[in-house]
């Protein structure tokens, strides 16, 4: 799971992700994801972190904390995207993390992300859908999608290379 998280995708592949996108019905279609770790006190003393995986699928938001070894999911939540209530993003100089709220209380950080990954979901909250469009999204958000929706799998095996 660590090698997913740095992974480029080529434009090839990206191409077959788009394919594979319009082929799925709209309610199924996933929207834009997110692969990074769930950052915690422990993983800044030096302890291991979770992969975790943030995925708009439809009108769902789902959230995975993945196994680093056998790539599995350890625990999962979703959500209906209307109950996000605030998306709290964190710039470094090389990296980003950003806070997932939600109307329950519930909320969870998701850091190691590559700079740029969480802005579409910040102007998901103000723009609805349109943020989302493959059409404005950089060449690396739509890697990281690809990314997250082969680590839910939600790819066929051997689509990404």
């Amino acid at each position: 799971m660590s090698r997913l998280i740095w992974k480029r995708l080529g434009a090839e592949a990206l191409a077959a992700f788009g394919e594979h996108l319009a082929s799925r019905p709209e309610p199924e279609r996933p929207r834009y994801g997110l692969v990074g770790v769930k950052a915690s006190w422990w993983s800044r003393l030096g302890g291991g972190a979770r992969p975790y995986v943030v995925l708009f699928v439809g009108d769902r938001v789902t959230l995975s904390k993945r196994s680093f070894r056998r790539h599995r999911e350890l625990t999962r939540r979703d959500y209906r995207a209307g109950r996000l209530r605030r998306v709290a993003v964190r710039r470094g100089p090389l990296l980003e993390s950003a806070r997932f709220s939600f109307d329950d209380g519930w909320s969870v950080r998701v850091g190691g992300l590559p700079r740029g990954q969480a802005e579409p979901v910040a102007a998901w909250l103000g723009e609805g859908a349109g943020a989302f469009d493959p059409a404005r999204l950089t060449r690396e958000q739509l890697s990281n999608t690809a990314l997250a929706c082969q680590a839910m799998g939600l790819l066929p095996a051997g689509l990404l290379g």
